[in-house]
């Protein structure tokens, strides 16, 4: 059985110190966006104090492919007197692989194209979203996925409990206006029901948001120990993966001992963390050649 790791969606921000710089970046993006025959679309909202909030969809053939959006910030202790306020640009790619060949690669030429927009003209930016994705060519009832280093503060499914959808298995336990207020979450779905696909696809997402960031940093390292506290498998029978799930259910608590009983290393499909390395480096020194269309 093929498997693979993907990005499928990525968050890159900018940090301003004045609003001004933040309009001309803001101005600068959305001209250069114009000139990849890309479409800008936009949505206004207000927050806060009756502030007006400017969303910017990007989009091609009807489609949406990023999201770019802009706020404030206070960085530094309030208490201690020592805070600034910062004023960031987001700009956000949701969909990056969705096995439509002409959006994806518009999608991901447009990221790089803008990674090199930013790169070449010297605009500090970092990652504040990551999806990371292991997909598999397999029917989604072979595929099981659990939380083998659980978090204290976290509630989780039981592999018995009753899931809300047919073709979508969340392994966190939270109501869904909380999804976006996560540090994490992760779930496996039926990929090919979701894209109408005419093969076997299941995709197993972890969402890294914005709050793990500001909480553990960015780096390689933060995100393989992430995706080392999930077991994803994949079973040839789904007999046997129910004598796997009867067996788990019987411990109180998974260990690596029970790991090892229950040899669950053997259907474990592995994350491709030189493809999550290289995509990430790709986008810090993707070169100005990109900008040239």
């Amino acid at each position: 059985m093929k498997y693979k790791t993907e990005i499928d969606t990525i968050t890159i921000q900018i940090d301003c110190d004045y609003a001004e710089q933040q309009r001309e970046i803001l101005d600068e993006l959305l001209r250069f966006t114009t000139g990849v025959n890309l479409f800008i679309g936009h949505k206004d909202s207000i927050v806060g104090n009756n502030m007006l909030r400017r969303e910017h969809y990007i989009y091609a053939n009807n489609i949406t492919v990023a999201t770019i959006n802009t706020g404030v910030f206070r960085a530094g202790s309030y208490i201690q007197g020592t805070y600034t306020m910062k004023y960031y640009i987001n700009i956000k790619f949701a969909g990056l692989k969705t096995y439509n060949e002409v959006l994806d690669r518009v999608s991901n030429d447009y990221l790089l194209r803008i990674c090199a927009f930013l790169n070449t003209r010297g605009i500090v930016f970092k990652l504040t979203e990551l999806d990371v994705c292991i997909d598999a060519e397999s029917a989604f009832e072979n595929i099981l996925a659990i939380c083998t280093k659980k978090s204290p503060k976290t509630n989780y499914y039981s592999l018995t409990d009753k899931q809300t959808y047919a073709t979508t298995t969340y392994v966190e336990k939270m109501i869904k206006k909380k999804f976006d207020k996560a540090v994490l979450r992760a779930y496996t779905y039926d990929k090919r029901y979701k894209e109408k696909l005419s093969y076997d696809l299941t995709r197993f997402e972890i969402k890294l948001q914005a709050k793990y960031f500001n909480k553990d940093g960015f780096s390689i390292e933060a995100i393989e120990k992430v995706l080392n506290r999930y077991h994803v498998m994949y079973f040839e029978s789904t007999e046997y993966k129910k004598q796997i799930v009867d067996k788990y259910c019987t411990y109180q608590m998974v260990r690596k001992r029970e790991i090892k009983k229950l040899k669950l290393n053997n259907y474990r499909l592995m994350p491709d963390m030189r493809y999550i390395s290289n995509f990430i480096n790709q986008l810090r020194t993707v070169p100005d050649i990109y900008t040239i269309f």
